[in-house]
């Protein structure tokens, strides 16, 4: 039988209806773009037992290379090692680009000076991040020395940036001979600093903190880690003391450790999507 011009009118509006229900999942899940953040401590002061004979920046680097994270936190870095190796690695992976990098030293008690590596750079922190660069505005950094310390020399820091308009991407390195010490420097960044910026800059999500805390997971103990998340955020770890903790706008996708060769930490990435 032939079809009718009305029969043939409706098969085609059906076929129609199907091709847009096929197309609209796609648009959907392009809509979602990915945000992923790698934690690194590369232990490369050249004082902790850990120190391999600075391999681990250019293991680092290569690891940035092949996973492509948009933000890197980094703790126990030399300052040049971001210029040396790590800054071009994020370079590489991202071609076009706007990188940005902060670095921000670890404070002697007895001077007010930054802690120094054996090679005689200054000892810290870092953030580096990217940001498309049609999208990209500028950024801002901060950096502080926590109130509560504990009785060694070395005074904790933390470091954040403010791409405008992209996102707020902070490290640190807290205690690590005093988990109460370590908890309270984390709640104080989580509860004080990071507000105060968001505040002072309108930041109204895509924040995400990441860092050696070396605080663990343990519900059973009052320094569990879980204690200095702030409402409207989550937090993953890797089942260790480092942690990545994120707003709650950007969506969890996934986690995976690396294991790292010529430092006592695998690197740790979280992926997550953000609208």
């Amino acid at each position: 039988m032939i079809p009718t011009v009305g029969l043939m009118w409706k098969l085609m509006t059906a076929a129609l209806a199907v091709l847009a229900s096929m197309v609209v999942p796609a648009q959907n899940a392009a809509a979602a773009e990915r945000f992923w953040e790698l934690q690194l401590n590369l232990c490369n002061s050249g004082i902790a037992g850990c120190y391999q004979q600075g391999r681990s920046v250019p293991e680092a680097g290569d690891l940035i290379v092949r996973l492509r994270p948009d933000l890197v936190t980094l703790n126990e870095i030399c300052r040049n090692d971001l210029p040396d190796r790590l800054v071009p690695s994020m370079v590489t992976a991202w071609p076009g680009d706007r990188i940005h990098q902060f670095f921000a030293p670890a404070l002697r008690k007895d001077t007010g000076t930054p802690v120094k590596c054996t090679n005689g750079q200054d000892y810290g922190n870092a953030v580096i991040g990217r940001v498309p660069a049609a999208a990209y505005q500028g950024v801002k950094t901060w950096t502080g020395r926590y109130t509560s310390q504990d009785t060694g020399n070395e005074q904790r820091t933390y470091a954040c940036v403010y791409a405008i308009g992209h996102h707020l991407g902070c490290t640190t390195h807290l205690s690590a001979s005093s988990e109460p010490v370590a908890l309270a420097q984390c709640r104080s960044l989580l509860f004080d600093v990071i507000p105060q910026i968001r505040a002072a800059e309108g930041v109204t999500g895509r924040t995400v903190v990441g860092g050696d805390f070396n605080l663990e997971y343990d519900t059973s103990d009052p320094e569990n880690a879980q204690n200095c998340v702030p409402p409207g955020h989550v937090r993953k770890g890797d089942g260790s003391v480092q942690h990545v903790v994120f707003s709650n706008d950007l969506a969890f996708v996934s986690t995976q450790k690396y294991s790292m060769r010529y430092t006592d930490h695998p690197g740790f990435l979280v992926r997550l999507t953000k609208p």
